[in-house]
C-alpha cells in the first residue's frame, strides 16, 4: 500500500525530482540526462499516439566531446511493431548529423538508457521492449553501436533506471515489468554482464510503472521512485537504497492522490 507522506516540505522536494525525471520531457521525444553525468534514460508509451515517436538518449558516442542522440524509433502508425535504432552525431554548431546505420529492435521498444555498461570508457545503450527483452548495444567509439545480445528477459520492460546501486563502481540497471508486476535490479559484473539481484512487487497490479533514480534522502546512495501512469504522475512510491543493491520502502517520502484506491482487497 502507498501511504500519504507526513513531511510536506520533503515530499514536495521528492515530487519535484520525480516529475522532472519522468514526466516533464518533450512530448513525443522523451529524453533526459547529459554526457559525462548520470546515464541518460528515457521511457515512453505511444500506444495512444496517432504517430509513434522515438525514444531518445543522450551520450557522446563518438568521443568528440559533443553530445549525440540515440533514437529508438517505432514504425509510424504501429506502436507495437518492430523498432529500429539509430544515432545522430552532435556538431559544434548545435546541429545533428544522422548516421547511415539502422539496427533492428524488438517489438514495441519502451525504454532506452545510455551508459558505459562494459567499462571500456565508451558510451553504450540498453533498450527494453514490451516483449520483455533488455538488449545491450556496445559503442565502438566512432558513433556506431554493435548488438551484444540480451542482458535479461522479463515479461515486459516498461522503464529502465541506471545507477551504481551497490557502490562497486559498475552501473546497475533497475527494470520495471508491468506484466510481471515487479521492479528488478540487475547488478553489473563488468564487461557488460549482469545478474539478477533484488526485486520488489508493484502495488498497483496491471498498471504501467515508470522508474527513476536519484538520491532522495541525501545519504549519497541512489534511491528509486516508482511513478504510475494512471494517476498522471501524482502517485509515486520511493524506495531508499541500502547501498548493497537492495531497497527499503519509504512511505514518508511516497504519495498517493487516493491511497485507499491502491490497497490490496
Amino acid at each position: 500500500m502507498i501511504r500519504m507522506a507526513c513531511k510536506p516540505g520533503l515530499r514536495a522536494l521528492v515530487f519535484a525530482t520525480v516529475v522532472a525525471s519522468t514526466v516533464f520531457a518533450p512530448v513525443g521525444r522523451a529524453w533526459a540526462g547529459s554526457p559525462g553525468a548520470m546515464p541518460a534514460v528515457a521511457s515512453g508509451d505511444s500506444d495512444d499516439d496517432a504517430e509513434a515517436a522515438p525514444l531518445m538518449a543522450v551520450g557522446d558516442f563518438n568521443r568528440d566531446g559533443i553530445a549525440d542522440i540515440a533514437e529508438a524509433i517505432l514504425p509510424a502508425g504501429d506502436p507495437s511493431g518492430l523498432g529500429s535504432l539509430t544515432v545522430s552525431l552532435g556538431q559544434a554548431n548545435g546541429t545533428y548529423l544522422p548516421t547511415d546505420f539502422h539496427l533492428p529492435l524488438g517489438h514495441a521498444p519502451r525504454s532506452i538508457a545510455a551508459g558505459d555498461f562494459n567499462g571500456d570508457g565508451i558510451q553504450d545503450l540498453v533498450v527494453g521492449d514490451d516483449d520483455g527483452a533488455l538488449t545491450l548495444f556496445l559503442g565502438d567509439g566512432t558513433g556506431k553501436l554493435v548488438p551484444a545480445g540480451n542482458i535479461a528477459r522479463f515479461d515486459s520492460v516498461a522503464s529502465i533506471a541506471v545507477a551504481d546501486f551497490n557502490h562497486d563502481g559498475i552501473p546497475d540497471i533497475a527494470v520495471s515489468d508491468w506484466r510481471g508486476n515487479s521492479v528488478t535490479v540487475l547488478l553489473g559484473e563488468g564487461k557488460g554482464s549482469y545478474r539478477r539481484g533484488w526485486s520488489f512487487p508493484l502495488p498497483m497490479r496491471g498498471k504501467v510503472a515508470r522508474i527513476s533514480t536519484a538520491d532522495f534522502n541525501g545519504d549519497g546512495i541512489p534511491d528509486l521512485a516508482v511513478v504510475y501512469d494512471d494517476d498522471a504522475g501524482a502517485t509515486f512510491e520511493v524506495m531508499l537504497g541500502n547501498g548493497n543493491g537492495t531497497f527499503t520502502d519509504a512511505p514518508a517520502l511516497s504519495f498517493s492522490k487516493n491511497p485507499n484506491a491502491h490497497c490490496a482487497t
